[in-house]
């Protein structure tokens, strides 16, 4: 079982967790401080990227380095998977404070 998915036979009865074997030897490790989503009705992607403004930059350019894309069930048990890991760190080491959204310059007013 993983992340919360049932495993149960036909007759209702229940079987033993498959055990999986995770291989990383070909896996990639990347740094993301921004993301982005986009979806349709067959699919969710997250965009992952990296932030490094330019001191005086007017419009500073996000360098997207990995698009993620999931069906609307796999999304909502990363979501939940999220949530669950997000709360053991908070119940851990205590609050993760998100500063307020900044609001857009409007030279208008």
């Amino acid at each position: 079982m993983i992340f919360g998915e049932e495993d149960s036979q036909a007759d209702g009865g229940r079987k033993p967790p498959q055990q999986i074997r995770l291989d990383h030897s070909r896996m990639e490790t990347v740094y993301a401080n921004m993301f982005a989503l986009s979806g349709s009705a067959d699919e969710i992607a997250v965009y992952l990227g990296a932030n490094s403004p330019l001191p005086g930059a007017q419009q500073p350019a996000i360098q997207l380095s990995h698009r993620l894309i999931l069906l609307p069930q796999n999304a909502k048990r990363l979501m939940v998977a999220l949530q669950q890991t997000v709360k053991a760190h908070e119940d851990r080491f205590g609050p993760i404070e998100l500063p307020p959204q900044a609001r857009p310059k409007n030279p208008d007013r």
